[in-house]
């Protein structure tokens, strides 16, 4: 087996495509840009349409090979080994994520910190709905009644940016709070955003995040990062404004 690898014009690679003697195909980084994904979208579109043309998987490879951005043809043990090298999370990926956020002076940060500490233990106690059966003898699904305190919170979640569509959540795990509850501030925004859009999908998601504790230590590592960030900013900040030495001429 043989691949190649794309690469976009800021150094983040966005995924890969390999070929056998009868086959090709594409591997992107789950952990990837939007942007990315559409570039490996794009070119594998690109490549199918020229192998439909007649050119072998091999000569395909070699072919856009020469495309801007594509590296050299190389050869791999295997699928698994070229998708173990898709799943590596770069330290690129993490600032990605924390580039969602907003700026650190932006009152959203004040209004999650008030909507968190308002959370009491009775309103995470979410009561769900549903489930009666209908004169047809239809069952309506159970669904989670959240209440206002809750949807405060999460609404507090993507005023501060850690909703986002940069972060395909629905290729990747929801990341898993460490045991020490600690949560690394990248993986809060990927967690907030699988929470938050996987409820659309799966009534109970946030439900589910507020039992387990994940929604805590999601609040609680943006928080952190947001106090750490202020911090480094006032001090550049003082830094700056700090008069410097005069010098003696003479």
């Amino acid at each position: 087996m043989h691949y190649i690898t794309l690469t976009m014009p800021d150094g983040e690679i966005a995924g890969y495509f390999w070929a056998t003697a009868t086959d090709l195909g594409r591997v992107r980084r789950p952990a990837g840009s939007s942007s990315a994904h559409r570039a490996v979208r794009e070119l594998y579109s690109s490549m199918q349409d020229a192998h439909r043309r007649g050119l072998a998987p091999a000569g395909v490879l070699t072919l856009f090979s020469r495309e801007p951005g594509v590296g050299p043809v190389t050869e791999a043990p295997g699928l698994a080994a070229i998708e173990e090298m898709a799943c590596v999370v770069t330290s690129a990926d993490d600032q990605r994520m924390l580039d969602q956020l907003v700026p650190v002076d932006n009152p959203a940060w004040q209004e999650l910190a008030e909507a968190y500490d308002a959370l009491t233990d009775e309103e995470r106690d979410i009561p769900w709905g549903g489930g009666q059966r209908s004169p047809s003898g239809a069952i309506q699904m159970p669904y989670p009644l959240y209440g206002k305190p809750l949807k405060r919170v999460v609404d507090a979640l993507r005023s501060v940016g850690a909703v986002t569509m940069e972060y395909g959540w629905m290729g990747n795990p929801l990341p898993e709070v460490p045991p020490s509850g600690r949560m690394a501030p990248a993986d809060a925004v990927r967690a907030a955003t699988a929470i938050v859009l996987g409820e659309r999908c799966c009534d109970g998601m946030i439900d589910d995040a507020v039992k387990d504790g994940t929604l805590d230590a999601v609040v609680a590592a943006l928080l952190t990062w947001h106090a750490g960030a202020r911090t480094t900013r006032d001090d550049k900040t003082d830094a700056a404004a700090a008069p410097r030495g005069r010098v003696d001429e003479n």
